[in-house]
């Protein structure tokens, strides 16, 4: 397997970086709902919210990998949020931070926010 694609766009988002490190086992490991929803056959179980933000939003990588890096970011996404307070602001700053690593940094944001932190939402 290629982690080469996962760790650039992880790396990518700049200002999310710091977090990642501190927060990595947290961040990364996916929430054990007992879910057997999954995006394909060889993908491992998804919850509930990470259907949601698939479903909220999808690029042209439907691979598992692609999605498991694109789950990991938006987590990442809201920790951030946790870390460094919930604003206007905050959510422009970190759209622009992570427009390296996804085409379309607002609506990935706000999928991320629906899904894992909707205390978020403005």
């Amino acid at each position: 397997m290629n982690t080469a694609p996962i760790v650039s766009s992880l790396l990518a988002a700049g200002a999310i970086t710091a977090v990642l490190t501190v927060t990595a086992p947290a961040t990364f490991a996916a929430p054990d709902t007992g879910s057997s929803g999954s995006a394909g056959s060889s993908c491992g179980p998804r919850s509930g919210a990470d259907n949601l933000f698939l479903s909220n939003y999808a690029e042209d990588d439907d691979t598992c990998s692609g999605q498991d890096s694109a789950i990991q970011l938006a987590q990442a996404e809201c920790h951030w949020l946790d870390a460094y307070g919930n604003s206007a602001h905050n959510q422009i700053v970190l759209a622009e931070k992570s427009r390296g690593a996804v085409k379309y940094p607002y609506i990935f944001l706000d999928a991320a926010i629906q899904a894992y932190c909707p205390q978020y939402e403005l």
